[in-house]
């Protein structure tokens, strides 16, 4: 589950777990769970799920209240998954979209570079790929470079390894759907590393959570609020109002 490994301030323990947000994606999330590799034990957060999801396993679920969309829900398995001891964690979707062999990727990426984000990237050249997603990931990819000056493949892609202490200093203002590509943003304004890794281009046609209309209303309006600042603000000060010490929002660990 962990190994001593070298970085750049000594030894360090890293203990790796799985997050993985769900609602109402039970009939796809055994799959998921049996895809695991036997070393990454697994953290369920049950986001309301109309049929709650069951204990069993070996796994552990969190259940929280409907509000605060996926945000909130990783919050919660990020708390537990520091509350249980892990410094880093894997999120996984559980509509089936990630192949959930590849995490042993995502956590030897983790050995190898603990105080990093490691970012899953999918081909979106592929045939497989909706047009509109091609678009919003492109138009994604865009704003990212725009408010950080930095370019990176897949903004949008929720497989992802964590350093929980990196998500401990960090403070977002959005919610939602938003959170993970603001947490990016503000991951590199506060100074931190993005690791990318090619991972497989999956789309199966499961249902959706995203609200077409009233999220992609929120994408866009955060977006222009990261934009206006990362063009008024001084690096020195984007960087404080990203970590908790100097910044409003909320944390992204729940406690």
């Amino acid at each position: 589950m962990g190994r001593s490994i070298s970085s750049g301030n000594g030894r360090v323990e890293v203990k790796i777990c799985a997050v993985i947000p769900c609602r109402d994606h039970g009939d796809s999330l055994g799959a998921v769970l049996e895809g695991l590799p036997p070393d990454i034990p697994a953290i369920v957060v049950d986001h309301a799920s109309d049929i709650p999801v069951g204990r069993g396993g070996g796994i552990c679920v969190v259940r929280v209240d409907r509000g605060g969309g996926k945000a909130r829900a990783l919050a919660a398995g990020f708390g537990k998954a520091s509350q249980l001891g892990f410094t880093h964690a894997i999120t996984i979707d559980a509509d089936g979209q990630h192949d959930p062999s590849k995490a042993s990727d995502f956590a030897e990426a983790s050995r190898e570079f603990p105080d990093s984000i490691i970012l899953g990237v999918r081909d979106f050249n592929l045939p497989c790929v909706p047009r509109e997603r091609a678009f919003m990931n492109k138009f994604s990819n865009f704003w990212f470079w725009a408010e950080t000056g930095k370019r990176i493949g897949d903004t949008q892609c929720g497989y992802r390894s964590y350093p929980l202490s990196l998500l401990r200093r960090l403070r977002c203002r959005f919610g939602g759907f938003t959170f993970e590509t603001e947490v990016l943003v503000r991951a590199v304004w506060a100074g931190f590393s993005i690791k990318e890794i090619p991972i497989p281009t999956i789309y199966s046609g499961a249902h959706s959570n995203y609200r077409a209309v009233s999220d992609t209303a929120k994408f866009s309006l955060m977006n222009a609020r990261l934009f206006f600042m990362s063009l008024v603000l001084s690096r020195k000060r984007l960087r404080a109002i990203s970590l908790r010490a100097g910044g409003s929002g909320r944390n992204c660990i729940e406690k």
